[in-house]
């Protein structure tokens, strides 16, 4: 049977596959147009913003219609990457290609996937572009609606026809050039506004290496709209005009600093502070076939360098980026960003405080060169750095080795101490924490000097240049030798294998005025430890002459101790003998003693006893005026005739229907505040007399004083759980009462309790709880009310003292308002007050405290 065979059929779908969704944002679609131009040997290239508008022109080489049709239109086709770009077919295409020699120069190129020219997509729906080849006398134009390739998902990609065609459009190339490359795109996706044009111009100024002193390639931004608004601002924050690569003037900036070149052979590294060159080293390239041109410049900003920063860019450093990746000249993102990690500097940082840097510290740029795409090609999606590659990981090893953690261990051990400290180059650790402290302010200076003057740092940079002599691969070309120079150094605080450390480095760097400077150094040393070794021989016999002395005034003194205690010892026998005679003495007046005693024990009994009597009448008396008081409230039975209590009764009726009547004149919001003033007075009495006739049907308690003694929290349990026999879907909890009399009227305690039970009955309660707690300060009592109702309203909780106001509603029925008013003014009367403490505190309705005097 014979073999059958098939191809793939790419779909029209592909078009936002290998566009849209690689390339994420405007931003980075502009930058691919961009980086088109650059690669196209563009010396120029504006993009100009109208309404619904962009237009991005250069010129570069431009294209011819072969150009066109053989790589502009073949998807994922990149001629960079195969190296036929600037190649020529045949001898008139070579010669055309002449007139690009005084444009071109060594460049890398910035584009390899043949992707970038669906980025017009992402910006708009249309595009026209025109481009005119070097040399060459035709301008061709393709129009392309990409919204065609949205409209059948079964279509073939290829099925999709573009005009293609010659034009006699006049096109003037940026820089007056004939040639070039012209994309007008429209149906804009998105719109540009100042505060959008602002940010796509300070991105730009980071696109194309801002560290580079070369300016063979402008950018310039063209958005007419915005130049009234130009005229008002600063330089930096104009939209209008040529991107300039204004980092440049950062970098002058007096910090420390570590560079490194790598090229085929050798890793040159030199590490300056401030202006001073600290150490220049050399290695060799062990990497040489795969990277072979790299520079790594890498800042640490102190608090003197980042407010310099922020001056001269009108950013902050934090808010500028941090160490930026440039390949071929171009950013590769999102390395540097603010607050991006593709380094993993922060990520390092945390496993090490105080010994690593973090992305807030520095600032720099890994510059690479390269024509190994394969190694180190970007994520397709433009935005998400470098694809995982061996490449990769030897460029990262190179930048932390030969680069971050030399300049850390520069900074944290010699210009903040940390490092020769742990060490324990010092005698002792508070000597070494002494110096360090004075590290403190040095670190965020301007100058250099000082730090050659702190004998701790000139010691770890010592530790530090012999870790490096230590590598046999390391060849050290220079170093400061004012770092290394010890002579007028007081040195007796400091151990002595430090001679030793210096000795070797000036014999690996065969440094003869070092050896000297060392010799001089030992000599002052060997001095000033032989001096210190005889004053510690003297203070060591001092000290074996006045131990002997101690020891012989000691013995002195346990001689005349030892007399003491004989003649205290003899001192006691006599008056042993005395003691006996008077004990003697002693038990006869103690049993005369006990004979008064037991005389006097029967006559205090008996007045106890009649102390005792006394007291139990005055108890008993009180008992029977406190029973009296609160019997009303246990009586069962009633004490009035018929007639007196159908008289009461219509008392009752009369005064109730006054009480209504006052409540809906109340209600009325056309009253001024001071006639319901006057009608809750009137009220206030009306109530006390409905009280009264209340307890008169029930009870036969004598109310001819208003004001009476009372224990308080009994009165109050016996009343709220007599009230609770009265309301059988209520249910009324007292706890923790506490003895506290008062003198007061009952009345107002009643009326106050009505009021909270009634307010708490109409808020749909099911019960109450009412706690007695006693303040050992004030010696007040507190009372604490709490229900399940449905609380207060939002609006009174936020403002609570208004729930005491004349008028104002606690609940949303419909009522008088003047209910905790009322309550409030009896608590005042009685020295007492009321507040309300919340919703849902002990239970989900509302709460109540009441304080007692």
């Amino acid at each position: 049977m014979p073999r059958t065979f098939i191809s793939f059929d790419v779909k029209t779908g592909i078009k936002n596959i290998i566009g849209r969704d690689l390339i994420t944002d405007d931003f980075i679609a502009i930058y691919e147009l961009v980086k088109n131009s650059y690669d196209a040997y563009a010396d120029h290239v504006t993009l100009t913003f109208n309404s619904d508008e962009i237009i991005i022109s250069d010129n570069g080489k431009g294209m011819s219609k072969k150009d066109l049709e053989l790589k502009w239109f073949a998807v994922a086709y990149s001629a960079k990457k195969d190296g036929s770009e600037d190649s020529f077919p045949n001898e008139d295409d070579e010669k055309r290609e002449s007139h690009l020699n005084n444009l071109k120069s060594r460049r890398f190129y910035a584009g390899a996937k043949g992707v970038g020219r669906f980025s017009c997509d992402r910006l708009g729906n249309k595009l026209v572009l025109i481009t005119q080849k070097s040399g060459a006398r035709s301008l061709f134009k393709v129009d392309v609606d990409w919204s065609k390739f949205e409209r059948n998902a079964k279509q073939s990609f290829g099925d999709i026809k573009i005009p293609l065609n010659a034009t006699k459009q006049q096109v003037v190339f940026p820089g007056g050039k004939h040639h070039g490359t012209f994309l007008k795109i429209t149906k804009l996706n998105s719109d540009w506004s100042e505060e959008k044009l602002t940010e796509l111009k300070r991105s730009l100024e980071k696109l194309i290496n801002p560290f580079s002193k070369d300016n063979d390639f402008k950018v310039e931004i063209i958005a007419k709209k915005f130049l009234k608004l130009d005229k008002e601002k600063g330089e930096s924050q104009k939209i209008n005009g040529v991107i300039s690569n204004s980092i440049l003037r950062v970098l002058d900036i007096k910090t420390t600093q570590v560079d490194v070149k790598v090229d085929k052979d050798k890793i040159v590294t030199k590490l300056i502070d401030r202006g001073s060159l600290i150490y220049h080293i050399e290695e060799p390239n062990k990497h040489g076939s795969l990277i072979n041109d790299v520079k790594i410049n890498l800042y640490f900003l102190n608090r003197s360098a980042k407010v310099n920063f922020g001056k001269i860019m009108d950013i902050e450093p934090v808010n500028y980026g941090n160490v930026f990746l440039f390949k071929n000249g171009f950013r590769v993102q999102p390395y540097g960003d603010v607050g991006d990690d593709s380094w993993e500097i922060d990520r390092r940082k945390q496993q090490g405080y105080n010994r690593f840097l973090g992305t807030r510290d520095l600032f720099g740029k890994v510059d690479l060169i390269t024509e190994n795409f394969n190694e180190f090609k970007e994520v397709s999606s433009r935005d998400g750095g470098l694809v995982e590659t061996l490449g990769k990981k030897v460029l990262f090893e190179l930048f932390y080795e030969k680069a971050l953690k030399r300049l850390e261990r520069y900074v944290v051990g010699v210009l903040w101490g940390e490092a020769f400290k742990r060490k324990s180059y010092f005698i002792n650790d508070d000597i070494a924490e002494g110096v360090r402290t004075s590290l403190k302010d040095d670190k965020d200076k301007d100058t250099y000097e000082d730090i050659k003057l702190n004998v701790g740092s000139k010691i770890d940079f010592v530790n530090l240049i012999k870790s490096l002599s230590d590598d046999v691969e390391v060849k050290i070309v220079a170093y400061d030798n004012d770092l290394v120079d010890f002579v007028n150094e007081q040195l007796d605080y400091v151990q002595p294998k430090f001679m030793h450390e210096l000795e070797k480095i000036a014999e690996r760097t065969n440094d003869h005025n070092l050896l000297n400077k060392i010799r001089i150094t030992e000599d002052s040393f060997n001095r000033i430890l032989k001096e210190k070794n005889e004053a510690e021989k003297r203070e060591e016999e001092e000290r074996e002459k006045r131990v002997e002395a101690e020891r012989k005034a000691k013995n002195e003194e346990q001689k005349r101790k030892n007399a003491e205690r004989k003649a205290y010892e003899e001192e006691l026998k006599r008056k042993e003998a005395e003691l006996q005679a008077k004990n003697r003495e002693n038990e006869r007046i103690r049993a005369e003693n006990e004979r008064l005693k037991a005389e006097n024990l029967a006559r205090e009994e008996a007045e106890k006893r009649k102390a005792e009597q006394e007291l139990n009448k005055k108890l008993n008396d009180k008992l029977s005026i406190e029973s009296k008081k609160n019997q009303y409230l246990n009586a069962t039975r009633k004490t009035l005739s018929d007639d007196a209590e159908q008289l009461v009764h219509s008392i009752d009726l009369y005064v109730g229907n006054a009480s209504t009547y006052i409540n809906e004149l109340l209600i009325d919001d056309t009253l001024d505040y001071k006639t319901k003033d006057n009608l809750y007075y009137i009220k206030k009495h009306i109530d006390k007399a409905l009280k009264v006739s209340q307890i008169i049907i029930k009870s036969n308690f004598d109310y001819k004083h208003t004001s009476q003694r009372i224990d308080l929290t009994r009165y109050i349990t016996e009343y709220l759980q007599d009230l609770s026999l009265t309301k059988r879907d209520l249910k009324i909890e007292p706890s923790g009462t506490v003895a506290h009399f008062s003198f007061l009227n009952p009345i107002d305690i009643d009326i106050v309790l009505d009021n909270l039970v009634s307010n708490s009955i109409k808020a749909k309660a099911k019960k109450i709880l009412v706690e007695f707690t006693k303040e050992s300060s004030s010696k007040s009592v507190i009372m604490k009310y709490f229900d399940d109702g449905i609380g207060m309203p939002e609006k009174l909780v936020d403002n609570p003292d208004s729930i005491f106001e004349l008028g104002v509603r606690e609940s949303l029925e419909k009522g008088s308002g003047i209910g905790m008013y009322d309550a409030k003014k009896r608590m005042r009367d009685i020295k007492g007050d009321i507040e309300f403490i919340g919703n849902g505190i002990k239970l989900k309705g509302a709460s109540f405290k009441l304080t007692f005097k």
